[in-house]
């Protein structure tokens, strides 16, 4: 999955995000703003932040939309 693959109307699973997280990482484009999906659960996006390589303050932004989801952004 790319970031120009991430469903917009679906919570992506810890899982997918981690897998999503390390192809950023891996990819050494630093430096900017990466869409990394809705998510459903803050627990989620926790398991996201932590999972190697863990995110730094600041580094993932979350907001709370209307419909439930958790948009996220990282910065990497």
């Amino acid at each position: 999955m790319t970031t120009q693959e991430i469903p917009t109307d679906r919570a992506l699973s810890a899982d997918e995000g981690v897998e999503l997280k390390k192809r950023i990482a891996d990819s050494r484009a630093t430096g900017q703003w990466h869409w990394m999906g809705n998510y459903g659960s803050p627990y989620d996006v926790m398991a996201v932040a932590n999972a190697a390589p863990k995110c730094e303050a600041g580094e993932l932004i979350t907001g709370f939309h209307e419909n439930g989801l958790i948009p996220t952004f990282m910065y990497r």
